[in-house]
């Protein structure tokens, strides 16, 4: 899945999310306070809730009347971010990793990521539910179990170049009148 960035009305501009930065946001999700932007949120004191806000709409062949009442998706959801307000936390966001570059060493990451994984799927093939229990006790338990591996995003920049594309974007947006957009994650 990935984020997308639409404009409320029609541009010339590049309307693609970064990809680095999509999978960095995405993290929330999926790893909780361990995600890195959780982690990065803390140690730079900056507040990327936005980049939670994200829209839903019914994807094309999609048929509503073929989910139960409490399935039902509301029509509604779309949140619309103003193009300034963004703009800002983007900025405070490269001043902040320009303020403090070594911000990265602090983000715990798990290095043991992959055998972890391998280690859950061997967990699940045991046909002892008691030793499933213990076995997944065990894995839970090491300090940095449920942190995600090092990618090399942080560290080697990435996303700072991430962060500049968007910026340029939002630039583009503003530029061509363009106040507010919104952000799916499909």
């Amino acid at each position: 899945m990935d984020y997308y960035i639409i404009p409320e009305e029609e541009t010339t501009c590049e309307d693609s999310f970064p990809d680095g930065l999509s999978f960095f946001f995405e993290q929330v999700g999926g790893y909780g306070e361990a995600a890195e932007v959780e982690q990065v949120s803390r140690i730079l004191q900056i507040d990327l809730s936005v980049f939670q806000e994200i829209s839903f709409e019914e994807e094309e062949g999609y048929d509503a009347d073929e989910l139960d009442e409490d399935e039902q998706p509301e029509e509604a959801s779309i949140i619309w971010h103003e193009v300034d307000k963004v703009a800002a936390v983007v900025d405070s966001f490269l001043a902040k990793i320009e303020a403090f570059p070594d911000y990265h060493k602090q983000v715990l990451h798990n290095p043991n990521r992959n055998q972890d994984l391998e280690s859950l799927l061997q967990i699940t093939t045991i046909g002892d539910e008691a030793e499933m229990v213990r076995q997944f006790q065990k894995l839970e338990n090491q300090p940095l179990f449920a942190y995600p591996p090092d990618h090399g995003y942080l560290s080697q920049g990435k996303i700072v170049e991430d962060l500049k594309n968007l910026r340029q974007t939002l630039a583009c947006y503003k530029s061509s009148g363009v106040s507010r957009f919104k952000l799916l994650y499909m």
